[in-house]
């Protein structure tokens, strides 16, 4: 995952914390875009060819980019020596990386608890089989990735299940081990890199900055915690990751950042076209949100325009583009809607209630309240608001007013006109506040550390100057002040605020978030294991053993029972609820145990191949949905059905006989 986009990123010629925040996001990119390539050329995707288009794609880059290189300001990295470039900035961001990505992954196992845990949620339902379809067919594009191959192709964004299988084929690993491998690059590593990268655009590379930062992006409940497990939203949680490294980008392409980008830009916006597609291959929704971001950054440059002496003709093209901006984004808001059957998320909370949550950034129903938190992100915002980033306050205002509106209102229709594009669920929506409340916080961490240090420093130089003070007293304040202000003291004092924060930022609301996510991977409530068990997993495992390879299992999919083509890779006649669509799987799911009476099963067996049923019981992982298990509940010798193995009393595989 991190290979690919650093070499595009090399070709690119980012530097720096650029260079790594974007390795994940291009990486993406490239395997989402190659598979739609692919799939439109009839072109098979596989590490070959896409390790093939990475390497061309990357050549075309490094010298289209040539010219601008060679006019680039400064030295090139390896004609500055090893020394010159550990600076107290690079060791800051090189101990904030550490720290954020550090208390993230530690985090994030606590929630998984074993490598190959099975997240117990509805999607992972498809997004398993989608991995193996893609590993086994090479059909990987998103254009038709929806069906899975057992229904029409429909377009369904695949960039996390196009890395994930390029990432099983190449380690030959698990689905499931490899889903949870990504959670924790994506979740861990591009997170809190591409945070840091967007806060230190806006706010400078100051080693206290970066560390906060690092700090804070591993403090907010709601991401990257809830949503590597909440669904279970991979997709969506990956593009969401990559917002903040997009953001960063896009400041300091359009000159908002504190820093000059002294490269090409020419190689800027090519990154940030490219992130885009990341994003948009992955989930859109993360790219219709920012979208409207992007305005508010718009709007801000355009203020800037018409402060200073610009052409009076060119502050008005810049209104006129952004009002005609607003426009073009509400049809895409629109379009970009699921169905209204689809968004049946209600409102849960008045709006005060939703207002605390979305301070707080914790799901509805959190026990606690992250205080320390709360506090900091509201003073890093009358931080910033006397700050040339005041507009990333806009944004989280916009954020929060959209949560605050999904949550309590009652309105159906502006909810859904608003959040249509989320299906009305409030929490993938909170899920977006820490994208820019985390520069917040971090500003509002700077602000409580310099006004301490200010204050220690002031008392110190008062009491060696009052008369007042003994002589001990001031001499002791005279040997003080001076060491308050050199390096030694900085790096005790930084150390020491890390821990205070630590103690303030990790506490009741980050062991709630922990325990609502094992309970999603299994460790709760009288049967913890919503959707396969670990009997019914030692079932799928051997299934080989009994099913041949051209033989279909059929079984409630909402029980488990599909995961038997991802743990095992055996033929599944409904790989997630839904899917088939002809009137023989309809004739299956709800006649099978009837096919010695009724003359329509057999012949529909034998068009799909299916001679094998799965049954794991009527538990269901999600209670909402409906799949009839009448059609199957009479599994029995006498109906022409045969117990071929058993591994727990919910766990057993039935062969069809009475069709022979």
């Amino acid at each position: 995952m991190i290979l690919p986009g650093a070499l595009l990123s090399v070709a690119l010629g980012l530097r720096g914390l650029a260079r790594w925040a974007c390795a994940i996001p291009l990486s993406v990119a490239g395997f989402g875009a190659s598979a739609v390539v692919f799939g439109l050329a009839g072109v098979p995707w596989n590490p070959l060819t896409v390790s093939g288009a990475f390497v061309l794609v990357a050549l075309v880059l490094w010298l289209a980019l040539l010219p601008a290189r060679r006019r680039m300001v400064g030295p090139w990295a390896g004609a500055v020596p090893l020394r010159q470039r550990i600076t107290s900035t690079t060791m800051g961001l090189w101990c904030a990386a550490a720290l954020g990505i550090g208390i993230v992954v530690q985090r994030l196992h606590l929630i998984i608890q074993v490598p190959d845990a099975y997240s117990q949620t509805y999607d992972a339902n498809f997004h398993y089989n989608a991995v193996r379809y893609i590993h086994d067919t090479g059909h990987a594009s998103s254009l038709t990735l929806g069906g899975l191959g057992v229904g029409d192709p429909t377009f369904y964004p695949a960039a996390w299940h196009d890395t994930a299988a390029f990432v099983t084929q190449m380690s030959q690993l698990p689905v499931v081990l490899t889903a949870n491998a990504m959670t924790m690059l994506v979740c861990g590593v591009a997170w809190v890199l591409g945070c840091l990268y967007f806060t230190t655009r806006l706010l400078g590379s100051r080693p206290a900055v970066a560390v906060a930062a690092g700090l804070m992006a591993s403090s907010f409940p709601t991401f990257p915690y809830l949503l590597s497990f909440y669904g279970n939203l991979y997709p969506n949680a990956m593009s969401i990751a990559f917002l903040p490294a997009w953001l960063g980008l896009l400041a300091d392409a359009l000159n908002l950042s504190r820093e000059p980008y002294l490269r090409s830009r020419t190689a800027l916006w090519v990154a940030i076209l490219a992130v885009t597609g990341a994003m948009g291959l992955a989930h859109p929704s993360t790219v219709v949100v920012g979208l409207a971001l992007l305005w508010i950054m718009l709007l801000t440059a355009w203020w800037r325009t018409v402060r200073h002496t610009n052409p009076w003709w060119l502050k008005v093209l810049g209104a006129v583009g952004l009002v005609a901006w607003l426009a073009i984004l509400q049809q895409i808001w629109f379009a970009a809607r699921a169905s209204q059957t689809a968004s049946s998320w209600k409102p849960h909370a008045t709006e005060p209630q939703a207002l605390g949550e979305a301070l707080a950034t914790v799901h509805p129903s959190a026990p606690h309240l992250p205080w320390a938190l709360v506090i900091v992100v509201l003073v890093g915002a009358g931080s910033l608001l006397r700050h040339t980033s005041r507009w990333v306050v806009g944004a989280w205002a916009f954020l929060v007013w959209l949560y605050v509106l999904v949550a309590s209102s009652r309105n159906a229709h502006l909810r859904y006109d608003w959040a249509g594009v989320w299906y009305n669920d409030d929490h993938r929506i909170l899920a977006l506040i820490p994208v820019v409340a985390v520069p917040m916080a971090t500003a509002g961490a700077v602000a409580v550390l310099h006004w301490v240090v200010s204050r220690a420093r002031h008392t110190a130089s008062r009491a060696a100057r009052s008369p007042r003070a003994s002589d001990g007293v001031r001499t002791a304040a005279a040997r003080t002040a001076p060491v308050l202000r050199s390096r030694t003291a900085a790096v005790v004092g930084g150390m020491l605020a890390v821990v205070v924060g630590w103690q303030l930022l990790q506490t009741r609301p980050m062991t709630d978030i922990v325990e609502y996510g094992k309970s999603q991977y299994a460790g709760s409530g009288d049967y913890p294991y919503a959707l396969v068990s670990p009997e019914e997993r030692a079932l799928l495992e051997e299934l080989p053993e009994y099913v041949p390879e051209d033989a279909v299992v059929f079984g409630n999919p909402l029980t488990g029972t599909s995961q038997a083509y991802a743990v095992s890779g055996t033929q599944v006649l409904i790989p997630h609820n839904g899917l088939p669509t002809d009137h023989e799987s309809s004739v299956i799911i709800h006649h099978l145990d009837e096919l010695t009476t009724d003359p329509e099963v057999c012949p529909a067996l034998e068009k799909h191949h299916v001679r094998y049923v799965l049954d794991f019981g009527t538990r269901q992982v999600n209670p909402y949905a409906y799949f009839d298990p009448k059609g199957y509940d009479q599994l029995t010798p006498q109906n022409g059905f045969e117990l071929v193995a058993q591994t727990g009393p919910e766990a057993k595989l039935y062969k069809i006989t009475g069709c022979d």
